[in-house]
C-alpha cells in the first residue's frame, strides 16, 4: 500500500463524511429549535443542548443551512465544492465563539459556549480533511 488513494475511493469518503457532518448538524438545528423555539433574534436566555452545547435561534438557523448544504453537496457527488467555503466558515465560527467567550457576557447573540468552538474547529478540520483528500487521490 503506497499511502495514496484511487481516486474513486478518496470521492466515495469524502461524500460519507461530508454527509455525516451535514446530519450532524442538521441535528443539532432540529434539537436547537425544540429548545429554543421560533423565539427573537436578540439576545436569549443562556440555553444549552445536552448540556453543553449553547443554542439560539440564530445559530439554528446557522446549523440549518450547514447541514442542508452539507447533505445536498454530499448527495449532489461535490464534497469538495462544499469543503472548501466550510473551511472558511466553520474557522470564523470558532473565532467568533473564541471571541464572545473571552470578551463576551451576556452579549453573544449566537449563545455559543467552549463546546460550541470544539465542534467548530473540528468540523473545520474534518472539512480540510476533505478537501485534500482530492490532491492527494491519484
Amino acid at each position: 500500500m503506497t499511502g495514496t488513494l484511487s481516486l474513486d475511493r478518496a470521492a466515495k469518503l469524502a461524500r460519507a463524511i461530508v454527509l455525516g457532518l451535514g446530519v450532524v448538524y442538521l441535528l443539532l438545528a432540529v434539537g436547537g429549535f425544540v429548545r429554543t423555539g421560533w423565539g427573537e433574534f436578540g439576545l436569549e436566555d443562556p440555553l444549552r443542548l445536552f448540556g453543553i452545547i449553547g443554542v439560539s435561534t440564530l445559530l439554528n438557523f446557522v446549523h440549518t443551512f450547514a447541514g442542508l448544504v452539507a447533505v445536498v453537496a454530499a448527495l449532489r457527488g461535490a464534497p469538495s465544492a462544499f469543503a472548501a467555503p466550510a473551511t472558511i466558515g466553520f474557522t470564523a465560527m470558532a473565532v467568533f465563539g473564541t471571541v464572545a467567550r473571552i470578551f463576551g457576557g451576556t452579549g453573544d447573540p449566537m449563545n455559543m459556549t467552549w463546546w460550541n468552538v470544539v465542534l467548530y474547529v473540528l468540523s473545520a478540520a474534518t472539512c480540510f480533511y476533505v478537501y485534500t483528500l482530492r490532491l492527494r487521490a491519484r
